[in-house]
């Protein structure tokens, strides 16, 4: 059987050799080898192996070089696409790697490791040629040992080998071996080394970039490109929303330039913009999102990171200001929250602002000047700045990504000045009078923009012989209570008497203040003319106050006849008339005006009221002027009250109503209440001009009197200097008396014209009442010549015939004082006087203490102002002159009530009195002697409230008196009338001890005008209702106190407890 491998006729050729061999007596185990083959077939198996070896080494070369160089030109022309991804490097270098092993790895295995024997050789050259082949390849398998068959012939196979050998030799061993794989894969090869040699050649940087980048994919090797960008940010933050440019230089690095480039935004449309000198630029809309702007020019590509943001924007500003030094005031920080901020010429201002996001720098241009300012982080600090004049300021800013402001914020700094303090004295009057003693209040209040320094009261006389400068006084004095007080309240009181100012002198007021800018002049108040009065002066002028309240009370009258009028009309009016709807509002209009003519008429009464206080404060009226006009004045309230209230009701009634003949009663009803109204006010009228009439005569009887003094007083004065004048001519007299002959002439032309004007108003007087007495005074008058006469003696005195002068002037005064007493009013009886005769016991105990009530009222109120006038003498003591003289007047002053307090004990007829009295005149004594010393300090005062307390006392005494009587018999007319003077007291505490400073336009607490504004008793301003009171008779009949006094009596009490306490009211 044949073996595996062997051809049929190898094996016979086996089989017979092997035969042979065996009957020739060979051995079948004989050692036979490929060793045994002829030196020419083993050199044909050389060249065979030798031929392999070459096309199998040039095949794995091949193989390797491809594997490396394609990988290599692929990335090379994949770098020319794109920017290869690391992972395809990585691809790239590990196939190159790979195949060039497994080239290796290829040759190794079959020159290494599995190199061919022969008999592989053999089956080459089987396949080349196919006959030889075969029996080529049975000799080499008989020379295995292991293969060849257990017959075995030696012999025979070395004559197989031999004649193999011999066909093998004509045969060329080398075609077995064809080279055309090796080709294939050389020109592969070659041509890719061709083409890397080539691209090397062309683009040497990008070849030798591909070979690091090949050789290191996971190095961060940036692609070499045949254009190169450079200026392109990585990462653009723009402004949100608005368009941006992103540019930068092209630099071509090959043949290859192309003109245009190409850049975009996400997915949006690509953007082209042309090359030019080497650079582009991308104008790119407004953008609003994140996202990557892709620039590509040729190969190159670059990402530019784009974030939208935006603008850094100012989010507060603060201006730190250091005010000028002179006021010491701490720095100021203001925010600054709009374009205009008005600082204080010279001060210094630095501005801090913070913004949205950290800043790289910042600007501030000051008038188009530009300077840098300090940043730190988000915000930034300017240079100070000395403001001077108005100065425009633009800040701009640039953030950590360089993108500005959307616009400068602009300021502009307006430098103003320290205005100069604003002192006020509110709606205080421009004119004012007061009694020569009391005192006036002022309240001022001073505003100052940065700080009050001090504030203070000046005044000078006015109408001398020489302009006087204002005076100022350390005690009308007031500094603030620090540097940066801005409001100050202060109160001056102004005492005519403490600073010797004299009686009919017209003084210039003014409140200065000074803030702390050096150098500036005090601001001053408007001024305001003080007319300092005497009694008499100031009787007058309440008087025509008093005349003023007559004239508009004939006003009320009328209009009251019209209302009655109009109600009688409505009242005689039909059924079918009352039920227009045009009548009922006629009924409404009706009853609105009676309601105003009463408000009218109790206005008129608070008014009254008003002259009336400032009448007790005056010695020259006396108590029953005071009494009468105090009735004037309660019957106008109860008028007001009653039967004008009473008929408003019943017209308001009569509107309401829906019946005709309901209306017709109450209207009826209401017609009335007005006729009886109308009579009322006749009365009063009637009353009321009697009593002006007797109010006139006592001021021109003062009046006179007030001449009579002053010619005195000239007398005196020109006596006092006649030694040193007298025989000498106008020019010859010294300087001094020149001076003082020059006022005494003025002073003398003075009262020549209150003479001539007051002959004039004595003679109208006459014509208008008919009483003898001024006709009398009128007629005399104008025989002796009155001006004529006074102006001869003002020429006398002019010409130096002083003597002449001293005896018409005594003359003259005799006059006067005797036209004086000739037009006095009588005297009240001390029954009742004006009240009526026939008078029972009852009421006229309660008229004496009534009319010491309205003393002890008046002293009173001189002890509260003596006692403040002696805190005024007290803050001069620093000026001996003035001390001096300001305690002698006050002291005078005291002693004039002491005098009045001791007439009082004199005429008093009450024994409850008594002891009271006596009471009051020990601490008045005691007031005396302090003031004597002189003393004026914490003592006097404690002293004089002392002496007040116990006035106070006598006046509850007085009420509790009245009270007890009433009590026992009803309330009669007096009782009302301390009701009603109680409550007017009660009015002036609750208005300040006198009348408000925005209420008058004449006066204080103390003084007294005839032009001020009307304001409310305290109570119920309407009134009650007419079932709540009755109105009283001169019978007797018995009346409620009215009840809209009672509050205000309750202030009074409360007011006279305080002073009791040891309390200033």
């Amino acid at each position: 059987m044949a073996k595996r491998g062997l051809r049929p006729g190898a094996v016979r050729l086996h089989f017979r050799t092997a035969s042979r061999r065996y009957k020739n007596g060979m051995d079948p185990k004989e050692k036979l080898s490929r060793d045994d083959f002829p030196d020419e077939l083993r050199e044909q198996f050389a060249v065979v192996e030798r031929r392999l070896w070459k096309v199998e080494t040039t095949m794995a070369v091949c193989l390797a070089a491809a594997g490396l160089f394609g990988s290599y030109l692929v990335l090379f022309f994949s770098d020319r696409l794109w920017d290869s991804p690391g992972w395809l490097r990585v691809g790239l270098m590990v196939s190159g790697i790979a195949t060039t092993i497994g080239a290796i790895f290829w040759w190794t295995s079959r020159w290494v490791f599995h190199r061919r024997d022969t008999r592989a050789l053999a089956r080459l050259v089987q396949r080349r040629y196919r006959r030889l082949g075969d029996r080529l390849l049975g000799i080499v398998e008989l020379a295995d040992e292991e293969k060849r068959p257990a017959v075995f012939s030696p012999t025979l196979y070395r004559a197989a080998i031999g004649q193999v050998a011999g066909e093998a030799l004509r045969l060329d061993f080398k075609q077995t071996v064809s080279p055309r794989p090796a080709k294939r894969r050389a020109i592969i090869a070659f041509a890719l080394i061709l083409i890397a040699v080539g691209g090397w050649a062309i683009l040497p940087e990008a070849g030798l970039n591909s070979l690091h980048r090949w050789g290191l994919p996971g190095a961060d090797i940036t692609r070499h490109t045949l254009i190169r960008l450079t200026g392109f940010p990585t990462e653009r933050v723009v402004a949100k929303g608005e368009p941006f440019e992103v540019g930068g230089s092209v630099k071509y690095r090959s043949f290859w330039e192309p003109t245009t480039g190409e850049a975009q935004f996400r997915n949006n449309q690509p953007l082209s913009a042309d090359i030019a000198n080497g650079r582009v630029n991308f104008s790119v809309p407004g953008q609003v999102e994140d996202g990557d702007l892709t620039v590509s020019v040729g190969d190159a590509e670059h990402a530019v990171a784009i974030r939208p943001v935006q603008r850094p924007a100012m989010r507060e500003l603060h201006a730190r200001i250091a005010l000028p030094e002179y006021l010491n005031y701490p720095v100021q920080n203001e925010i600054v929250q709009a374009g205009y901020l008005p600082v204080l010429r010279g001060s210094t201002v630095q501005f801090q602002g913070r913004v949205s996001r950290n800043l790289n720098e910042a600007q501030v241009a000051i008038d188009e000047v530009g300077t840098p300012m300090q940043v730190r982080n988000e915000s930034f600090s300017s240079p100070e700045h000395k403001v001077a004049d108005t100065a425009h300021f633009a800040f701009t800013w640039r953030d950590e990504h360089d993108l500005a402001g959307a616009a400068a914020w602009q300021l502009n700094i307006e430098p103003t000045e320290d205005a100069a303090p604003r002192p006020d004295l509110g709606a205080l009057g421009r004119n004012l009078a007061i009694l020569e003693t009391e005192v006036l209040e002022l309240k001022a209040s001073v505003l100052d923009d940065f700080g009050i320094k001090e504030s203070g009261l000046e005044w000078r006389a006015l109408g001398q012989a020489e302009e006087q400068k204002p005076k100022v006084v350390a005690a009308l004095t007031k500094e603030a209570a620090g540097s940066q007080e801005t409001e100050m309240e202060a109160d001056f009181h102004f005492s005519p008497a403490v600073l010797g100012i004299e009686r009919d002198t017209t003084v210039e007021l003014a409140v200065w203040a000074t803030d702390h800018m050096p150098g500036r002049e005090p601001a001053r108040t408007q001024p305001i003319h003080l007319h300092i009065l005497g009694k008499e002066d100031h009787a007058e002028m309440v008087r025509k106050k008093l005349e003023e309240v007559l004239q508009n009370l004939e006003e009320v009258s009328r209009t009251e006849e019209n209302i009655a009028e109009d109600t009688r009309e409505l009242a005689q009016a039909d059924d079918d008339d009352l039920a227009k709807r045009k009548t009922n509002e006629k009924i409404k209009e009706t009853a609105a005006d009676q309601r105003d003519n009463a408000e009218e008429l109790k206005d008129l009464a608070r008014e009254g009221a008003k002259a009336l206080m400032e009448a007790m404060r005056n010695p020259a009226f006396d108590e029953q002027t005071l009494r009468d006009w105090a009735q004037n004045l309660k019957l106008m309230n109860e008028l007001a009250d009653q039967q004008m209230k009473q008929a408003q009701s019943k017209l308001g009634q009569a509107a309401r109503e829906s019946q005709p003949q309901e209306k017709k009663e109450n209207l009826a009803d209401a017609l009335e209440e007005e006729e009886e109204a109308l009579d009322e006010l006749a009365d009063l009228q009637e009353k009321v001009n009697k009593d002006l009439d007797n109010l006139q005569a006592l001021t021109l009887a003062q009046r006179l009197r007030k001449l009579s003094k002053e010619e005195l007083a000239l007398r005196k004065k020109i006596k006092d200097i006649i030694q040193e004048t007298i025989g000498l001519m106008p020019e010859d007299l010294p300087e001094r008396y020149t001076r003082a002959n020059t006022r005494f002439t003025k002073s003398q032309g003075r009262t020549q014209e209150k003479a001539v004007e007051l002959q004039g108003e004595i003679s109208r007087f006459y014509e208008r009442t008919g009483k003898g007495q001024y006709g009398e005074v009128s007629k005399e008058m104008e025989t002796e010549k009155t001006g004529e006469s006074l102006s001869e003696i003002e020429t006398q005195i002019e010409s130096n015939i002083n003597m002449l002068a001293i005896r018409n002037l005594g003359n003259w005064a005799g006059k006067f004082e005797g036209w004086a007493e000739m037009l006095e009013p009588p005297k009240p009886e001390d029954d009742g006087g004006g009240q009526g005769g026939g008078q029972g016991g009852g009421e006229k105990k309660e008229n004496n203490l009534m009319k010491l009530l309205f003393s002890m009222l008046r002293l009173r109120e001189s002890e509260l102002r003596h006692q403040q006038q002696t805190t005024l003498v007290e803050q001069q003591k620093g000026d001996a002159e003035t001390y001096k003289k300001g305690v002698g007047r006050l002291s005078k002053m005291h002693a004039d009530s002491m005098l009045e307090l001791n007439r009082l004990q004199f005429e008093n007829a009450e024994p409850a009195m008594l002891d009271p009295l006596q009471e009051t005149f020990d601490a008045m004594e005691i007031t005396d002697n302090f003031l004597e010393k002189p003393q004026t300090d914490a003592a006097t005062t404690t002293s004089q409230a002392n002496t007040i307390r116990h006035m106070s006392d006598v006046i509850n005494l007085i009420n509790e008196e009245i009270k007890r009587d009433q009590n026992q018999q009803g309330q009669s007319k007096a009782q009302q009338e301390m009701a009603f003077m109680m409550a007017m007291m009660a009015m002036k505490q609750q208005m300040g001890q006198g009348m408000q400073q925005g209420q008058t336009a004449g006066g204080s607490q103390a003084g007294g005008s005839t032009d001020r504004v009307a304001g409310g008793l305290t109570g119920d301003a309407t009134g009650r209702e007419d079932a709540s009171r009755t109105i009283s008779r001169g019978s007797g009949a018995v009346t409620k106190l009215p009840e809209e006094f009672r509050d205000a009596l309750q202030g009074y009490f409360e007011a006279v407890e305080a002073i009791e306490g040891g309390e200033q009211p």
